[in-house]
């Protein structure tokens, strides 16, 4: 059984260990709400979801291991009163939307972000990744993708696409960095602050698993790569997030909901059943 498999078996032990739910030989569950921690509700996220282009709640989302439903239950909760909500430094949000469109400028079906916050001079992106990061992707771009259709890229993000373009499958989906980075570049270069939030989930047991040690090393390579651009990247695991929203007044519940359904080991190899 390849890491995947492991890593996912461990995410549904988790979750039946914990609810009345049952999930199928797939690790899905029959309705949407049934994925979701205490206090999320679906009217926090519905209709943002269905005007996605993933049709995610229809499939994707009932995955126990979805990175969808990671956000959404990470996120939505703040909907309801955005006073307490401090993220990469900043708080004050007045906008909070998942699965949000944020166009390059190019044809096609525009990159979603997972999570989209505003407030009056910021904007926050975040793509949320669960365990998308166990499996090597090769970066991939349209023939578009060319610097006379990209008048908002910027060299060192340029130099890293074509750099990419013609590289091995990463941990670190660069591609899908990038072409947010375009989205959000897009939208609002010169009229706010702009913030690209990787958000990744890892085990607690990450660091004995080559896979994750990779991810952080292709990560720490691509902060170094785009450090003087005037967008802000930050990488950050879920965890990392969860221990500084734990000192926030108010959310200690959440995390605690958080880190009961998420917080986990995954087997080593030879210590399968």
């Amino acid at each position: 059984m390849d890491i995947v498999e492991r890593a996912k078996r461990a995410v549904w032990q988790q979750f039946v260990s914990q609810s009345e739910f049952k999930i199928d030989d797939k690790g899905y569950v029959a309705e949407p709400w049934m994925n979701l921690l205490p206090g999320i509700t679906m009217d926090s996220f519905e209709s943002e979801l269905d005007d996605g282009s993933g049709s995610e709640l229809e499939g994707k989302f009932l995955a126990v291991h979805s990175s969808s439903a990671l956000a959404v239950n990470a996120f939505a909760i703040w909907k309801k009163d955005f006073s307490n909500l401090s993220l990469c430094g900043k708080t004050e949000f007045t906008e909070l939307e998942f699965e949000k469109k944020c166009s390059t400028g190019l044809g096609g079906t525009p990159p979603h972000l997972d999570v989209f916050l505003e407030n009056r001079s910021t904007v926050v992106g975040i793509e949320s990744k669960f365990l998308e990061t166990l499996k090597p992707k090769k970066p991939h771009f349209a023939s578009s993708y060319n610097r006379d259709n990209l008048p908002q890229i910027e060299n060192e993000w340029w130099e890293l696409l074509l750099e990419v373009s013609e590289g091995e499958p990463q941990y670190l989906d660069v591609a899908q960095l990038i072409k947010h980075y375009l989205g959000l570049r897009n939208g609002w270069r010169g009229e706010k602050e702009i913030i690209l939030l990787y958000l990744f989930w890892e085990p607690e047991n990450a660091a004995h698993f080559v896979e994750f040690r990779r991810h952080r090393e292709e990560l720490a390579y691509f902060e170094s790569r785009v450090r003087d651009s005037s967008v802000a990247f930050v990488g950050k695991s879920y965890p990392e997030l969860w221990r500084e929203w734990k000192a926030i007044q108010g959310t200690k519940d959440h995390v605690r909901n958080l880190r009961r359904r998420y917080s986990l080991k995954i087997l080593p190899k030879k210590e399968e059943a």
